[in-house]
């Protein structure tokens, strides 16, 4: 066949081939399909994108190599079965190829102000107009419309062809819709496909990824379905792109945030991060471009979900749980949710008035794994006294004297005892027992001994230890109701305190053992509250003990005023506020306020009433 005399056109910036082959079609008064086939190249195979075909037009036009790399560049190249090649980048082949052809009217209409011929003959299509995550012409702040639709490639590449069907409407300006200013995503986006230059964060990953991210990202933030809203789909890349670019620190923290507003109890991850969560954990799963984001994810959600070892995180398996909520801690120990909370709250895990539903109360699975696996042995007040021998009221004396503390004091609890508490402090008392027969009236248990005596069932234990008392046990009676001691010897200890009781008390009226007091403000160690009172912080009286003969501290009322207008504890400040004291602790924890402990002396829990005034308001 004789070629006639007439140029080609010259390509034009970021035209791609299917466009251009329709412009040169028309200078040769025929179809894209038709002038494919005349150059031995026919148009399904230059659809295919067969490298003899595509060889055949570059010789036809005289187009040069760097030219027709060029024109490929901004159709997209197909690299394998589901990937192109794009500027440079490789991207999924649906990020650049849909059946819905989209264009700037307004640019159109400008290629045609020097047309000479049919007006769509010198309409060009832009190949950054195919990408998916591009939604607006910079050039003229004109959104991407849709052009035209048609599934099949040979019609949906047929540019002549389409832009001949919709050429009046192009001119008439029918397409046209309203102008906004170009975002920093638009302006990026732009720039990267052009230059191929980004001085963002997102320099790293490529623009198939990073577009991607920034509509899941906005997505997530504005909690918008996906939509054909254009101004919807802008705003979504716009507000993700605005977040992206501040880095992966920026990123997680947003996460967090969204993640903290998770408080139903159906607030799953692929609720709340909505399409961000499935699309990362269904399409794009084995994408290794993703794993940065896949991983900022996946550590938000084991931060702020109950996670346990084995469970499926965004492809990964969960090796540690690193939560619990009160849901998994009861289905791990098979305790009921309830008491469960009373526990985790009394130990200061959850807050006792978190109105949150029992999956999303949170803690550290790691912090309380000892409380956790403690909680099934406890037993309750039976099991305690047949385990250590001894009768309901003797375990009542014990729990009231604190000999014997229980695990938790919250009423509601039924089994609050340590079986080994109650074991060892029974094998502790009677070391070097002598034995006692059954009928042998000249001793008596300790219980009975303290009933008698009045004197506290302490001060027989301090007694025992001190050797001061001797112990016996009785014959046939194993435990604690076993234990027994003589009664002449309870009567010596007993003598003194009877004796100058009453003087003690009238000397000084309405006073307390510092022990006491300190027990009474929450203060249960009393080695550190006379600690306070040594080094001159609380005034205190000594005095001689009268029972034992060895001096101690005594408060007057005074003393105990004293106290109370310069220190606080958070006994007394729940007492004084009505608040719990795990909320107290919070909200001292939160504003940075500090124990009392000058010089570095650990008094334990005691703060100065002027530091908490604040709170107390």
């Amino acid at each position: 066949m004789m070629n006639l005399p007439i140029s080609s056109p010259t390509p034009v910036s970021r035209e791609t081939l299917y466009s251009y082959l329709a412009r040169l079609a028309a200078v040769w008064r025929t179809g894209a399909p038709e002038l494919a086939y005349d150059m031995g190249a026919p148009f399904k195979r230059l659809l295919d994108q067969d490298r003899e075909a595509l060889e055949a037009v570059a010789d036809w036009a005289k187009l040069s190599p760097d030219v027709m790399t060029e024109l490929l560049s901004w159709t997209g190249v197909r690299a394998g079965n589901f990937r192109m090649q794009f500027r440079g980048e490789l991207y999924v082949s649906r990020a650049l190829r849909n059946p819905i052809m989209r264009g700037c009217p307004f640019c159109l209409r400008e290629d045609t102000v020097d047309a000479t011929d049919a007006a769509h003959a010198a309409m060009i299509m832009r190949g950054d107009w195919q990408l998916r995550e591009a939604t607006l012409c910079v050039r003229h702040g004109h959104p991407l419309v849709p052009l035209w639709q048609a599934t099949a490639p040979r019609d949906r590449f047929d540019v002549g062809a389409r832009l001949r069907e919709i050429e009046a409407d192009i001119l008439s300006g029918a397409l046209d819709r309203p102008l906004r200013d170009p975002s920093a995503y638009d302006l990026w986006l732009d720039r990267r496909l052009e230059q191929g230059t980004d001085d963002t964060w997102l320099s790293n990953h490529s623009v198939y990824v990073a577009t991607t991210m920034c509509r899941l990202l906005g997505q997530a933030l504005l909690k918008e379905a996906i939509t054909d809203d254009g101004q919807a789909t802008d705003l979504m890349h716009a507000t993700g792109f605005n977040l992206a670019v501040a880095g992966e620190a920026a990123i997680r923290t947003t996460l967090d945030q969204m993640a903290g507003r998770a408080k139903g109890a159906s607030d799953e991850p692929a609720i709340v991060f909505s399409h961000l969560y499935k699309t990362l954990n269904r399409d794009y799963l084995t994408d290794p471009g993703f794993d940065t984001f896949r991983d900022i994810l996946r550590d938000c959600i084991l931060e702020n979900w109950p996670l346990g070892p084995g469970e499926l995180v965004l492809g990964q398996l969960v090796p540690e749980r690193r939560l619990h909520s009160v849901t998994t801690a009861s289905k791990d120990t098979g305790i009921g949710t309830k008491v469960l909370e009373h526990f985790l709250a009394e130990a200061g895990a959850i807050a006792a008035d978190d109105p949150r539903p029992p999956n999303r109360k949170l803690f550290d699975a790691r912090a309380y794994a000892g409380l956790l696996a403690e909680i099934p042995t406890l037993v309750g007040p039976i099991a305690m006294r047949t385990a250590m021998g001894a009768t309901r009221m003797e375990l009542m004396a014990l729990a009231e004297e604190g000999l014997l503390i229980p695990r938790t004091r919250v009423e509601k609890v039924k089994n609050p005892w340590r079986i080994s508490d109650g074991v060892a402090f029974v094998a502790a008392l009677p070391a070097g027992a002598c034995h006692v027969t059954e009928d042998d009236t000249e001793w008596e248990t300790l219980l009975l001994g303290c009933r008698r005596s009045g004197v506290p069932l302490s001060e027989f234990v301090r007694a025992i230890g001190d050797q001061r008392l001797t112990v016996g046990q009785r014959a046939g009676v194993n435990g604690f109701h076993g234990i027994v001691v003589p009664k002449s010897e309870v009567e010596v200890i007993a003598a003194p305190s009877r004796a100058v009781r009453d003087m003690v008390l009238e000397a000084i009226p309405g006073s307390m053992a510092a022990a006491e007091f300190g027990r009474s403000v929450g203060l249960r160690d009393g080695g550190v509250f006379q600690a306070m009172i040594d080094a001159g912080h609380v005034p205190a009286h000594q005095v001689v003990n009268p029972r034992t003969g060895r001096p101690q501290y005594r408060m007057a009322p005074e003393d105990m005023a004293t106290f109370h207008r310069r220190f606080v504890t958070l006994t007394t400040l729940s007492a004084e506020t009505g608040q719990h004291r795990n909320t107290l602790r919070g909200l001292l924890a939160a504003r940075w306020i500090s124990p009392f402990a000058p010089d570095g002396q650990d008094f334990g829990a005691v703060y100065l009433r002027a530091d908490v005034a604040a709170v107390m308001q």
